[in-house]
């Protein structure tokens, strides 16, 4: 097992955890924006100290390295926040679930077009494998009809896949994983409050402990992702982290009282499958 593979398998566990406390917080009442609000207000201080460590790296930086920061940071924050926003205002949730799976899609053609990632036969057709277990394990099966707002979905995953996967990688060859996790985070959090605030979403939450709690977990998370990003291509990365629907299915059922039909344990057998070959087949 690779480092690349046990990196990426922690990061989407963190992740289908980090669902799960943000679906209890929300269920609760919390709005969406005070929640990505506050979780970053108390991540700031850790990630401030992270980049503080680094001082003198961060001297070091060229222009090209603070422009993928940057772009990181912008791209993660106010992009994917906004789009996110029209994507589940005006598509139906069945949708959003699946086409956001895409991320993989846009991913894997980033990635050849700025990293010089080889585009396989085999890559092609896991991914595929992929998206058809993501499509039975959040869809049951159901068809679904394309809508208009289904654009901003596939363009929050276009966000996600070169904002997220692409720039991440960038940033990890050139530097290291505490400077590429901290300047993108920090870079992201004024924008993040400015959103915050211009929808009238900043408030004490309810659920203060979940909060922190879900704040530790993303921190996890982010540091996970990067050294990921660090230890594996792009590619690889978007296609393991395609266990999260899965851990968050399997999570949601004692803890959400969430149930699986027998097609979307066929859709998560398909993913883990898939999952496991792009680490055998080393994609």
């Amino acid at each position: 097992m690779s480092k690349g593979f046990r990196y990426t398998f922690l990061a989407a566990l963190s992740w289908a955890i980090s669902i799960v406390i943000a679906r209890f917080i929300l269920r609760a009442g919390e709005n969406a924006f005070n929640v990505a609000f506050w979780t970053t207000l108390l991540a700031s201080p850790y990630w401030a100290y992270v980049l503080i460590d680094k001082s003198k790296e961060l001297k070091s930086l060229t222009k090209k390295d603070c422009l993928i920061l940057l772009g990181m940071g912008l791209v993660s924050t106010i992009g994917v926040n906004i789009t996110e926003a029209f994507a589940l205002k005006y598509s139906l949730a069945i949708n959003y679930s699946f086409l956001i799976r895409t991320v993989i899609l846009f991913t894997i053609i980033f990635a050849y077009l700025f990293l010089g990632e080889k585009l396989t036969l085999k890559k092609i057709i896991l991914a595929i494998l992929i998206l058809i277990g993501a499509y039975l394990l959040t869809t049951r099966g159901k068809i679904i009809s394309f809508t208009l707002g289904d654009i901003f979905t596939l363009t929050e995953a276009a966000l996600i896949a070169f904002g997220n996967n692409i720039l991440g990688k960038m940033a990890t060859n050139r530097m290291s994983t505490n400077l590429s996790a901290s300047g993108g985070f920090l870079i992201g959090v004024i924008p993040l409050a400015f959103i915050a605030l211009i929808n009238n979403a900043i408030a004490v939450p309810k659920s203060f402990f979940l909060i922190i709690l879900l704040t530790f977990v993303y921190i996890v998370l982010t540091n996970l992702r990067f050294k990921a990003y660090k230890n594996a291509t792009a590619s690889y990365v978007t296609m393991v982290f395609s266990f999260t629907p899965v851990f968050v299915s399997l999570i949601a059922i004692p803890f959400l009282n969430e149930t699986m039909t027998l097609i979307q344990i066929l859709g998560g057998i398909l993913i883990v499958l898939a999952g496991i070959s792009v680490e055998k087949l080393k994609i």
